[in-house]
Parts: C-alpha cells; sequence; structure tokens
C-alpha cells in the first residue's frame, strides 16, 4: 500500500505540474489577446475595489446586525472579485463562472439587506431576478446553468480537443476566446457592485465622500459600453 501512495503522490504532482504550466500559457495568451479596453477596465475595477476595501480596515461607528452582515458580504466579495480574475486569466471558466454567480447573488442579497426586513431574509437564497431587475434577468440563468451544468453547452467552457478520432473536454486549462466572454460577465457585475459598495461607504463614513470614485467607475462604465465589454441592454 505504501508504494501505491507514492505512486499515485507522484502521479497527482506531475498533473499538478502540468496545470500550473497550462495555466501560465493560457494567462499569458490571454494578456496577448486582450484588447486595451478590456485591459484598462481591469485595472480601473481592480484599483477600485482595492481602494475601497483599504477603506474597511477603519471602523464603522454605527453598526447594527444589518451592517455587519452587509460588512461581511463585502469582504467576502471582495475576496472572491480577485480569484475569479485569476481563474479567467488561467482558462477555468467553468469555475469562474460559478464564483460570478456567487458574486451576483451577493449583490442581490446587499441590496435586499437595505430594502427587507433582516428576518425575512436569513436561510433564504437571494432572490437575484426580482431584486436586481434587468442584470439579473439577463445574466443569472446563464450563470446558473454553467454553475449546475444543467446542458451540455456547459462543457464549452472546457474547451473540447480534437484529435483525430479522440474528441473531449481537455483536462487542463486553455485559454480561448470564451475567456473574454466571462471577463464581460465579472465587468458587469464588479460595477454594479461597485456603485453600491461606494455609496454604502458614504452612508458608514463621514469623511468618505466618493465622487472621485464615482467619476472612475462611470469612466470604466462608459469604457465597457463602448468596447462592448457590457451592452446597452444589459446595463
Amino acid at each position: 500500500m505504501e508504494d501505491k501512495v507514492e505512486e499515485l503522490l507522484k502521479v497527482a504532482c506531475e498533473f499538478q505540474g502540468k496545470s500550473l504550466e497550462s495555466r501560465q500559457r493560457a494567462s499569458k495568451e490571454y494578456r496577448k489577446n486582450e484588447t486595451d479596453s478590456e485591459s484598462a477596465i481591469r485595472v480601473i475595477l481592480d484599483g477600485l475595489m482595492a481602494k475601497l476595501a483599504y477603506n474597511m480596515q477603519n471602523k464603522v461607528e454605527d453598526t447594527n446586525e444589518k451592517i455587519s452582515y452587509q460588512i461581511s458580504l463585502s469582504s467576502s466579495y471582495v475576496r472572491t472579485h480577485y480569484v475569479v480574475n485569476d481563474l479567467i486569466l488561467n482558462g477555468d471558466l467553468v469555475e469562474a463562472t460559478t464564483l460570478i454567480r456567487k458574486q451576483l447573488e451577493s449583490l442581490a442579497r446587499l441590496h435586499e439587506i437595505d430594502n427587507k426586513p433582516l428576518q425575512k431574509l436569513i436561510r433564504k437564497t437571494p432572490n437575484v431576478i426580482n431584486t436586481l431587475k434587468g442584470v439579473g434577468k439577463g445574466a443569472y440563468p446563464h450563470l446558473s446553468e454553467i454553475a449546475h451544468f444543467a446542458s451540455p453547452k456547459a462543457g464549452d467552457l472546457l474547451h473540447v480537443i480534437n484529435d483525430g478520432e479522440m474528441t473531449g473536454p481537455s483536462m487542463l486549462p486553455i485559454y480561448t476566446e470564451l475567456s473574454h466572454g466571462c471577463f464581460d460577465l465579472q465587468v458587469l457585475v464588479t460595477i454594479y457592485f461597485l456603485f453600491w459598495f461606494i455609496q454604502k461607504q458614504t452612508e458608514w463614513y463621514e469623511w468618505f465622500d466618493g465622487k472621485e470614485e464615482e467619476t472612475i467607475l462611470f469612466h470604466a462604465f462608459q469604457v465597457a459600453l463602448d468596447s462592448d465589454v457590457i451592452r446597452k441592454n444589459e446595463a
């Protein structure tokens, strides 16, 4: 049995090494094919996310159960944002899409906390479509279909390899143009969250007015519209 364990460890290490190399190649290819607009949007959103996250190191003076809940949700959102970025760059698109769905649900819950008694929300799934209206109806069904592998087309995000008579999904992440569609969804949800986050911090902190941050975010939003990263019917 000890020999078998060592053999399995060796195989696992080899596979993980190949996976790491494949992700590095995918990330390199993504950046090579990334448009100037995509790059600018990614930098702006990542920077704003980090700046607002740093603000949260300051104490929120008048907290209550609702605010504490929103602070926890916001912290989770910020942490997941950068994980999603890495997954997109590395070609892990099913995983990225699944987490974008989680982000959209978190965003819906943040708005629900603003508008409903907390006791009506506890242990209930966020109602994304009713809460977020357009963006919920447009993005959530697609994200859920991928997250649950509800149809075979979810497998397209794994990249299908055709090698003679052998056809099937790649076991290793590979760069494809679908990465940019996944990035579009990430941008859409992130912009909605950042607008909420800026406004909420103006309520939590007397010293923060959010005007500069909103101006920068509106600029990123316009760039996203002009470059079709976000379509007008989604916004």
